[in-house]
């Protein structure tokens, strides 16, 4: 009997339990010869977690000049982005040397009626001059900072149809708005950006050193 014991402990005789009591669990392993063994003390320490990837941060960038009539278009646009204070209003004294416009109708009729022709055409962006002097009645249709800008916009209002618009030096200044956003993340960055192509005639750039009265 103690032989038997002592043959039986050894595996002398096979392994019945495994065997005799599971051997289709045993055809069922795949792969066993691919199996690694590790020590006990590796398999109780627990995995170092994968560390979560930070949104990248875009430099902060400013989207302007705007009049105050277009201003309370971009802020509703803006407050979808729901940047809370990293977004500020920027005061912009805003100078133009060169004014695209229509020369004098010589009457308010005259006007009027100058203003429908071009709201028939599509065209909303001018004021009616009300200052005395050679200009009065005459409609402006834009004050750009450069020659070269009023030019451009002239040759649009040609295309569409307007064929008395001309260019005369004329400084002046206007109080605009910008509007600065801060830290912007990839995501943030890519829904302004859908909102700055509603607005194509302003530039986007990154932020200045120059002192702004915020509002």
């Amino acid at each position: 009997m103690n032989a038997f014991a002592l043959a039986f402990n050894l595996g002398w005789l096979g392994h019945w339990s495994l065997e005799t009591h599971e051997p289709e669990r045993l055809k069922k392993q795949h792969h066993v010869d691919e199996l690694v063994q590790i020590s006990a003390s590796a398999a109780m320490t627990a995995a170092e977690p994968v560390p979560e990837k930070k949104a990248e941060i875009i430099a902060c960038l400013e989207i302007g000049n705007f009049p105050q009539a277009e201003a309370p278009k971009i802020e509703e646009k803006l407050k979808t982005l729901a940047l809370g204070d990293r977004q500020s209003r920027l005061n912009v004294s805003d100078i133009g040397t060169h004014m695209v416009y229509i020369p004098s109708q010589g009457s308010k009729d005259g006007a009027d009626k100058k203003v429908g022709e071009l709201r028939r055409i599509g065209i909303t962006d001018f004021f009616v001059i009300q200052e005395q002097g050679t200009l009065h009645w005459g409609i402006s249709l834009g004050i750009f900072k450069t020659e070269e800008a009023a030019k451009l916009h002239l040759a649009n209002l040609n295309n569409k149809g307007v064929r008395t618009a001309r260019i005369m030096p004329r400084t002046v200044t206007t109080s605009k708005f910008a509007y600065q956003l801060r830290a912007l993340n990839g995501d943030e960055k890519t829904k302004f950006d859908a909102i700055k192509a509603q607005f194509p005639a302003q530039e986007t750039r990154n932020c200045q050193n120059a002192a702004y009265s915020k509002s």
